[in-house]
């Protein structure tokens, strides 16, 4: 048994394709998604979703400034939707994720399968946990297809004492319009600035594991997954803690957009399918949608007051700049935001 144990399983992991392991990433979301098969008796076979989204695509083509045109639609299991998100972030940079080259575990050749690692952990959660990108206003992806995570999605939809079209309509909506902001890159960078933070707990944990394990077993997903629990799920609250505040307040301007996106549905049927304290996909309220809900009336207070205060900057330009992003003090004081973006340059 060698006594370099990190250098092994690293070596194992570590390829030359770029910044990102996206193979470990898609192992991590498959190994996470196992057990989550797509119940068929569950499905709304009725539900014609290619219609509901081109009626989507003749709103969109009907606006003066058209958001991304998508040319189709994908139903998805959750494993397929966790790789479907996987393949739509591969366009971003990860290259400032320089993070493994100075640990005291000398991890430098580990830099893309210790991001692998996360991102397929992001990609397990969300594609298990939510019914897709608005659920926990993800903006972040880019892609010509809209994924829809059918599993999740329909049991959402199933919540409501509403017309099934309907919620179906405001849901799909929601998802293309989180989609199609996915050309606004603060939020993404300010989520790589808390990979960044994480990552270093990530390195601290991994130094914590004692190395009593048979290296040849690492040629085994499985046996990784297994004998190295640490590997499994990482620390999402230790990722997600600081933006908690900014998440929810994409998902108000996701919800605020998509109202106008479509002026002639009912707003009260977004209102309802976007609220996360009303009903929760997985029956129980989650606590990482407690904390985000605690929010969402603070974060439509704070656009409410971009507008009335007549701000010099909207939604979607506090979306082009990480600068602009409001912490989650000035989430509650939108004054105190309003005094720090406006201050010149040191």
């Amino acid at each position: 048994m060698s006594d370099d144990i990190f250098s092994q399983l690293f070596n194992l992991f570590n390829n030359d394709d770029g910044d990102v392991n996206w193979n470990l990433a898609s192992q991590i979301n498959n190994h996470i998604n196992k057990d989550q098969e797509e119940n068929l008796l569950f499905s709304n076979n009725e539900m014609n979703y290619d219609e509901i989204f081109r009626a989507i695509q003749m709103s969109n083509q009907s606006l003066d400034v058209p958001y991304q045109e998508l040319n189709k639609v994908e139903m998805l299991n959750p494993k397929e939707y966790g790789n479907w998100f996987l393949e739509t972030i591969k366009h971003f940079d990860f290259s400032d994720l320089n993070i493994a080259g100075g640990s005291p575990l000398n991890l430098g050749g580990a830099q893309s399968s210790l991001i692998g690692m996360q991102l397929g952990n992001i990609a397990g959660f969300l594609s298990k946990n939510t019914w897709g990108l608005s659920h926990f206003g993800i903006i972040l992806p880019n892609s010509e297809s809209l994924g829809i995570n059918k599993l999740n999605f329909e049991s959402r939809i199933s919540k409501f004492q509403i017309e099934d079209k309907e919620a179906t309509m405001a849901l799909m909506a929601l998802e293309f319009i989180t989609l199609s902001l996915g050309k606004y890159n603060a939020p993404f960078s300010f989520v790589l600035e808390q990979l960044k933070k994480s990552n270093e707990s990530l390195i601290e944990n991994l130094g914590e594991m004692k190395a009593d394990i048979d290296p040849s077993s690492f040629s085994n997903p499985e046996e990784i997954f297994s004998n190295m629990p640490e590997l499994n799920n990482l620390n999402f609250d230790s990722i997600f803690d600081s933006i908690f505040a900014p998440l929810s307040f994409y998902r108000q301007t996701i919800k605020n957009c998509t109202k106008n996106f479509l002026d002639y549905l009912d707003p009260s049927v977004i209102d309802l399918v976007m609220d996360l304290e009303l009903v929760s996909t997985n029956a129980e309220i989650s606590d990482f949608e407690v904390k985000i809900s605690d929010y969402d009336n603070k974060s439509q207070n704070f656009i409410d007051y971009l507008v009335e205060s007549e701000n010099e900057f909207t939604t979607l330009d506090i979306l082009s700049d990480i600068n602009l992003i409001p912490t989650a003090p000035e989430i509650e004081d939108p004054i105190s935001w309003a005094a720090r973006t406006s201050l010149p340059p040191i």
